[in-house]
């Protein structure tokens, strides 16, 4: 398979760097960064303290003493914010690297830079530097065609700052054993006591997909609404009790069946 390059310049890119950094960031993100090491790309969710989403992200171990993180456009802004007023309380720094040019490269056979695990297919992460010279360009709507496929929500489309973690799937992204972070409570309460009220599904359209917005009907009665489908394969918000593998559904008179992604780990909560 061809490598291919996608140009990922807007995305959100922050380096954290102290003694502290890794016990600084343990307190405020969902993941457990005792599990951070070189090479290992470590999914994470950033909560306000009511526990709705702040940014999803992925963390890396660059040195003992330097971390980065990198989350998407729509989220940066609220990333920054989030932790630009606490380091302060820490012994670490933090920056934003605004003019950082960077690759996502998408192909097997392709080692350098860092891993980005989010896709079914192999992809690395490149910055401050070019894609090899044989990768072809990689465009946005091809890319959005693989991160659907591949069951990976994006921040501004299939989830926002009003989402709990939960309902986006972000599962593979949370800690359940280690200690308290902002939002604990929350995420703790919905996994012990209950469930969402919504959550994301795969949907799959037998023929030309709908419109993202376009609400998805069972039957005739209302049940969620599109969020993302650049192909046959889209995601959905769907009400939690409709939520189920299997279900015939319709969207912008286009019919549909909802799924699951295997790629999706187990849910934390009680599963859909």
């Amino acid at each position: 398979m061809a490598l291919r390059a996608l140009d990922v310049s807007l995305w959100g890119f922050f380096r954290f760097h102290g003694a502290d950094a890794k016990k600084f960031l343990q307190g405020l993100v969902t993941a457990d960064m005792g599990k951070l090491a070189p090479g290992v790309c470590l999914p994470a969710c950033v909560l306000t303290p009511k526990g709705l989403l702040v940014a999803d992200c992925e963390l890396y171990e660059e040195t003992p003493e330097s971390i980065l993180a990198v989350t998407r456009p729509g989220a940066a802004i609220g990333f920054l914010a989030a932790f630009e007023k606490k380091i302060m309380l820490s012994d670490s720094s933090l920056k934003a690297l605004r003019s950082q040019r960077a690759w996502l490269v998408v192909g097997e056979g392709y080692e350098t830079g860092l891993p980005w695990t989010r896709l079914d297919e192999p992809a690395r992460l490149l910055l401050g530097v070019d894609p090899p010279v044989e990768a072809e360009p990689l465009t946005d709507a091809e890319f959005d065609a693989l991160r659907v496929a591949s069951g990976f929500p994006w921040f501004g489309a299939d989830m926002s700052a009003e989402s709990l973690p939960l309902e986006a799937r972000q599962d593979a992204g949370i800690s359940m054993d280690k200690g308290c972070y902002m939002g604990q409570e929350t995420v703790s309460r919905i996994v012990h006591r209950g469930h969402v009220n919504k959550i994301l599904m795969g949907l799959r359209f037998a023929g030309p997909p709908a419109a993202p917005g376009s609400v998805v009907l069972r039957g005739e009665r209302a049940i969620g609404h599109v969020t993302s489908a650049p192909g046959s394969l889209g995601l959905a918000m769907i009400r939690y009790d409709d939520a189920c593998a299997g279900v015939k559904v319709a969207a912008d008179g286009k019919d549909g069946e909802l799924f699951v992604f295997s790629g999706w780990p187990k849910p934390l909560a009680k599963p859909a």
